[in-house]
């Protein structure tokens, strides 16, 4: 996954393929910068499915990354899709908080 190979995991993807790392992304999809955009454009891609699957992949690796003992990220804001959450909202997110009455 192209997120997997670039160092600004506190942007956004978008502004990663757009402003950061256009030839990575490139390299990767055989896509211009042009083409992404054409792209979203017309739709093919959902925002909001596209932040929580971004999410959704960050949770995870973070949390094999922590099993072992890596975390190089903390503390800093992680990117989406189209959107960037603090430090804090992304942790508050995953806590498993009971509720009493």
């Amino acid at each position: 996954m192209f997120i997997y190979l670039t160092d600004y995991r506190e942007r956004s993807l978008r502004d990663v393929i757009t402003q950061f790392e256009p030839g990575l992304f490139k390299k990767v999809t055989g896509l211009t910068v042009k083409d992404f955009e054409l792209l979203v454009s017309l739709g093919v891609f959902n925002s909001a499915l596209m932040n929580d699957a971004v999410y959704k992949f960050k949770r995870y690796e973070d949390a094999s990354l922590e099993y072992i003992g890596i975390n190089k990220h903390e503390g800093e804001r992680v990117g989406l899709y189209d959107t960037v959450l603090s430090s804090d909202d992304y942790q508050g997110s995953f806590e498993n908080i009971s509720i009493s009455n």
